[in-house]
């Protein structure tokens, strides 16, 4: 049997953007949650796998809680994946399929690993992306603006990494600035994809906070 593994968050998804996924039957072992939409997250697409029914009443500019499953490895190899960075990137399942989602509910997950504002934006420890102060300046202030005059791009989607922290905690990996720009403005909904990390024991949940 195929071994699956969930988002450690659920995200509040726009119904017309589920109900535009096609439908594919998994061999899952354990019972889908009542009242939740599951989609599965591949490396050529997104597929609905459970709540069809539950859309098929939803008005299309509801929010509806939703859990991500994917194809994984035993914990055991995701465990030893997750100790090694570099080689951690090299299993990262990537797909640019874009959600609308509720960015307050968002917010509520804790996805972020650190808030990024006006002050400290683009100001890495990496000296391999380091610019000048006036340049972060800049940059943070044509973002700020293009969301403020234009709404969120949803051509230009945040990317929440699924396991990322431990192999059992959701992470975004890009948008934290935007995260800090839409939280100041009050935007209320944003886009974003979801990639793909190796999942470990669950044990590793008392050391993630």
């Amino acid at each position: 049997m195929a071994c699956f593994s969930l988002s450690s968050c659920f995200y509040f998804i726009k119904a017309y953007d589920l109900k535009k996924l096609e439908v594919k039957n998994i061999d899952y072992a354990k019972k889908f949650e009542d009242g939740v939409c599951y989609i599965k997250v591949e490396s050529d697409g997104v597929f609905l796998v459970s709540g069809k029914e539950m859309l098929l009443s939803a008005d299309n500019d509801d929010f509806i809680k939703t859990k991500v499953i994917y194809n994984d490895y035993h914990p055991i190899i995701g465990f030893f994946i997750t100790l090694i960075k570099p080689l951690k990137r090299k299993f990262y399942v990537k797909n640019n399929t874009s959600f609308r989602v509720c960015f307050e509910r968002l917010l509520e997950a804790k996805l972020t690993r650190g808030e990024r504002n006006r002050e400290n934006a683009y100001q890495w420890t990496n000296k391999k992306w380091q610019i000048s102060k006036e340049e972060a300046v800049l940059r943070y202030n044509e973002l700020y603006n293009s969301i403020k005059n234009n709404g969120y791009d949803e051509k230009n989607p945040m990317i929440v990494m699924i396991n990322r922290k431990f192999g059992i905690k959701d992470q975004i990996l890009q948008g934290h600035h935007r995260i800090g720009i839409c939280k100041e403005l009050g935007v209320k909904e944003a886009n974003i994809c979801f990639w793909l990390a190796p999942s470990s024991f669950d044990f590793l949940r008392f050391f993630c906070k």
